[in-house]
């Protein structure tokens, strides 16, 4: 062996080895802080979260009964489970579920504080269905954005549905990826107008905007109104089939007004559409699935334009955790719980950022 040669390497491969633990030892704690957020945290968020999902205004629409039992899975800190506990009365029971101890022994000991007997709060595994699932019965069983975080998700629910009552209820909150804009979105109205005003004569945003949006503009007297009238105007725009025509004819697209990516995507988007027939259509025959693609393209626009001006891209001061919520298709998830022996009774715009979905199990 030639040492001379073997001993080099052996200190660069060492030295690597004390880089890479070193960048973990700083990479590590920030990652395990983004994917479990700490319990103060997490429950700031939730309460924040409801200022868009409206907890009560479901729960109050589910029509519970006294001595029902109710599943909530991936409880977090417990915001909803406390809510189905009051909403019975002291009757029936809550299960509180999720994979942290730190949330489950907060819901026990809130439960214990608020005096809720009937809300227990318990830790479960990570993947497939926890065992302690199957020892119980369930009239309702709810999830909040927690669809996205199962793994296998049709055997899991197809397990599931042997442990609910007759005419139980599945009910899922979701994220609504092609929300409209609201009035909370606009975080800069001054630079907006100015931005606005500098638009070319030919701008399709300028084109799309109605006339009293046009009149404020000139006049600029209503900050409060010109907000509400842009609103409006956007999620018009957002919803019109023939909105994207402005873009593919004028220097918008000339001038890389898209990354590449962009334009992949929104051409990708365009083909699709392009291909269902449905661009030539009024709004109000479109179904729901190509409308809500039309809002993407549409949206991507906007936002290119615009999202300075907007909270977050215009998707509001609440952003749900992680890439995978905001991007599970509801589309994809109905087709699995199809299969996985579902039907659903209803679906709910809860608010411009979240949908509620209700299922019930299909009779054999």
């Amino acid at each position: 062996m030639d040492n001379g040669y073997y001993l080099p390497k052996m200190k660069q491969f060492i030295f690597l080895l004390f880089l890479l633990g070193l960048v973990m030892s700083i990479i590590g704690p920030l990652t395990s802080a983004y994917a479990k957020p700490p319990l103060n945290k997490a429950i700031k968020r939730q309460k924040n979260r409801n200022e868009y999902t409206r907890f009560e205004t479901i729960i109050d629409a589910l029509n519970i009964k006294p001595g029902m039992s109710i599943l909530d899975i991936g409880s977090g800190p417990g915001y909803a489970s406390f809510l189905f506990a009051e909403k019975l009365h002291g009757t029936g029971e809550v299960f509180a579920t999720d994979i942290r101890k730190d949330f489950v022994d907060h819901i026990a000991a809130e439960a214990k504080k608020r005096g809720l007997k009937n809300l227990s709060a318990n830790v479960v595994k990570e993947y497939g269905l926890d065992a302690f699932y199957t020892k119980h019965s369930y009239n309702l069983v709810f999830l909040s954005n927690v669809y996205h975080c199962l793994d296998d998700r049709i055997n899991y629910f197809s397990e599931l549905r042997k442990y609910l009552k007759p005419e139980a209820r599945l009910v899922l909150i979701l994220y609504n990826q092609v929300p409209f804009f609201t009035l909370k979105d606009v975080i800069d109205i001054d630079d907006l107008y100015d931005s606005l005003n500098k638009e070319a004569g030919d701008s399709p945003f300028l084109k799309y905007l109605s006339i009293a949006t046009k009149q404020l503009l000139k006049d600029k007297t209503n900050v409060g109104a010109l907000a509400s009238a842009l609103i409006d105007d956007f999620n018009r725009m957002l919803t019109d089939p023939k909105f994207y025509k402005g873009f593919y004819k004028d220097f918008y697209f000339k001038k890389d007004f898209f990354t590449p990516l962009e334009r992949d995507y929104a051409n990708w988007l365009l083909m699709t559409l392009k291909e269902e027939g449905v661009l030539e259509s009024p709004a109000n025959q479109i179904n729901a699935k190509a409308m809500r693609m039309i809002i993407k393209l549409n949206r991507l626009f906007i936002i290119k334009r615009f999202g300075d001006f907007l909270e977050n891209d215009g998707i509001g001061a609440y952003i749900p955790a992680g890439d995978a919520n905001r991007h599970t298709s509801k589309y994809v998830m109905l087709r699995e719980l199809e299969t996985a022996g579902y039907k659903v009774v209803e679906e709910t715009k809860m608010s411009p950022y979240f949908d509620a979905v209700i299922l019930t199990p299909k009779t054999p």
